[in-house]
């Protein structure tokens, strides 16, 4: 420590407050080494210099530590600590002139402010440390990420509802599931239709063309009309739209208006393109009226548009179960028992499966009754003494010709 800073020599009057105390010691201190400065000898300057150096490689006091000049208590002047801080202030400008403005006016309040910075020392950032870790982190900052956690999650909830719940009310209001709807609840012909379920032919429910017969209007389905007129508001939009149009034809052979269908069907065919769904409603129109009509050229039509409609969509069940139904009507047993059994290898829904075993089974039996009389055709053919026989027995000659009516319906 310097000779201007004898901690041995108590002050000749002492101050009353903490802060008058260390203004007067700083005072000193400055003034101490300012007077020297006016005329330095060498082993003086030796002296301050070697004392600078020696401040200058410490580090200055931490905040907190300078409480102990501010207090309002005597200054213990024979402390090693207060020395020490005081030969610091004396060496380094920086501290000395911070020390004299919080000393200059300096309140009780502002002094124990000063005493908490102690929590800027290694130590007491340490022991504040140890106290957070102890405190249960119950805190507000702690729940509002988990409230929004929780507020997100739930309108990303009812985000994914209500998409699925418009996405639902649109396939379920699409007018071509709703054709397949009015189908299924009222099955009145053998050709199946895209997308329907299974139901039984109820053909005596409707006739041709016309209203409910038999007092069956109570048993007619909404979806029909409520389909129809969905259909006719986008037409009115776009009059030449043909997945539009095409739903109208749809529609058309649900209500038994083949002529209007027909029609609608043979231009969209004609202008392409070609789809086998095309082909599926134009075979069904065709099929109909001529089962109405008893046109054996339509029920030829139908049979030709399920054929190209089979080599653009081999392994669509409902072209399948269409062309064997058309062929088993035109006489063809060997060609729709064989689509039969690749129906069966696509048909997915049991209820339909069923139908299409059942109507294989019934064919095949039919074979193979065909093939008996066709046997027994083959014995009274045989020789001019078999056919003499047939001739002379009228009994056998009405069996042959109800085999031959069976085998040609």
């Amino acid at each position: 420590m310097n000779e201007d800073f004898n901690p041995g020599k108590a002050p000749e009057n002492p101050p009353a407050e903490g802060g008058n105390r260390l203004s007067s010691a700083l005072e000193e201190l400055i003034q101490g080494r300012l007077s020297r400065a006016g005329s330095p000898s060498a082993e003086q300057m030796d002296r301050e210099s070697e004392r600078r150096k020696a401040v200058a490689a410490k580090p200055c006091p931490e905040p907190g530590e300078w409480a102990l000049l501010l207090g309002d208590e005597p200054l213990p002047a024979h402390s090693d600590k207060v020395i020490a801080l005081l030969a610091h202030a004396a060496g380094c400008g920086v501290c000395a002139e911070r020390l004299r403005t919080l000393a200059g006016d300096i309140s009780p309040e502002e002094s124990a402010f000063l005493a908490e910075l102690t929590l800027a020392s290694a130590q007491g950032q340490r022991k504040l440390a140890a106290e957070l870790a102890r405190t249960p982190r119950l805190s507000g900052s702690r729940r509002a990420p988990k409230l929004y956690l929780w507020t997100g999650a739930g309108l990303a909830a009812s985000l994914l509802i209500s998409v699925g719940l418009v996405s639902w009310w649109r396939m379920a209001n699409n007018p071509e599931r709703m054709l397949a709807e009015a189908y299924t609840h009222r099955r009145i012909f053998d050709l199946r239709m895209p997308g329907a379920g299974f139901a039984e032919v109820t053909p005596q429910m409707h006739l041709r063309g016309g209203s409910p017969a038999n007092g069956s209007a109570d048993r007619e389905s909404r979806r029909l009309p409520e389909a129809r007129a969905r259909i006719e508001r986008h037409l009115e939009a776009a009059p030449e739209d043909a997945h539009w149009l095409q739903l109208e034809a749809r529609s058309d052979i649900l209500e038994e208006k083949f002529d209007p269908a027909i029609e609608i069907l043979d231009r969209l065919v004609a202008a392409g393109p070609v789809t086998s769904s095309l082909l599926l409603d134009d075979a069904s129109a065709y099929f109909q009226r001529g089962t109405a009509t008893g046109s054996e050229n339509d029920r030829a039509t139908a049979l030709d548009d399920l054929r190209r409609a089979d080599e653009l969509a081999p392994g669509d069940p409902v072209v399948l179960f269409n062309e064997a139904v058309a062929m088993e009507d035109r006489g063809q047993v060997m060609n729709a028992v064989e689509t039969w059994n690749r129906y069966l290898r696509f048909e997915r829904d049991p209820l339909w499966l069923a139908e299409g075993r059942r109507r294989l089974q019934a064919l095949e039996q039919k074979l193979n009754q065909l093939k008996t009389h066709q046997s027994r055709m083959e014995q009274h053919l045989a020789s001019p003494a078999t056919m003499q026989a047939l001739a002379q027995d009228s009994a056998a000659r009405q069996s042959l010709v109800g085999d031959l009516r069976y085998r040609h319906p």
